[in-house]
């Protein structure tokens, strides 16, 4: 990864510092035209959003892009049946830092207004 000359491109999509997310805090969404729901686990924090691991071999990746926005569903750290539903644009697809995660890839969110 060092040796990439997009490394450093790649690492200041998401330069700001990093808290992690609420132990069981998830989102839920349907790319496009799918008809597959996928369900992530919330981490890495930041104020201006967050992201979600993704494995590098998951179908998701073939459906979304940077720059896709879509409708999410945002489930808190308790358990609930109601989740809050908010228009989410996909900041960012990169590699995790490096020797974190492999295998997966970090997408990351920013929430544009609340439904």
């Amino acid at each position: 990864m060092k040796n990439d000359p997009g490394h450093t491109e790649k690492m200041n999509l998401r330069c700001e510092a990093r808290t992690k997310s609420q132990e069981n805090a998830s989102v839920e969404f349907i790319p496009g035209k799918n008809k597959t729901a996928y369900h992530f686990k919330l981490r890495d924090f930041s104020s201006k959003g967050f992201g979600i691991m993704v494995r590098k071999d998951s179908k998701v990746l073939n459906h979304i892009k940077a720059g896709d926005v879509l409708d999410m569903k945002y489930h808190p750290e308790e358990a609930t049946a109601h989740p809050m539903s908010h228009r989410t644009q996909i900041k960012h697809i990169s590699e995790p830092e490096f020797g974190k995660h492999q295998d997966h890839i970090l997408i990351g969110l920013l929430i544009l207004e609340k439904n």
